[in-house]
């Protein structure tokens, strides 16, 4: 994956997926998102999507891996995040 291909995609899936966490830890990919720190806003959103048991669809949650591995961050609460399919 190029650096631009992970910007591009850390944006869609943050888009996608940080409606679905609390206002706890929204304000934290918010702002990881707005200080252009997306290994950060990629790892809270996992870890604040993990902690609610939020359920998310295997492609998301395959994007999230892809993102993850990328920044060479742990799958440790990726691991933990359910899917409906």
């Amino acid at each position: 994956m190029e650096v631009n291909d992970f910007y591009r995609r850390s944006r869609r899936i943050t888009d996608q997926l940080a409606p679905k966490i609390s206002p706890k830890y929204l304000p934290l990919v918010r702002y990881s998102v707005i200080g252009g720190e997306w290994p950060m806003a990629i790892a809270e959103l996992v870890g604040a999507l993990s902690e609610e048991e939020v359920v998310i669809t295997t492609a998301e949650k395959d994007e999230l891996r892809e993102l993850m591995e990328f920044c060479r961050k742990p799958l440790t609460y990726l691991e933990q995040i359910r899917t409906s399919d």
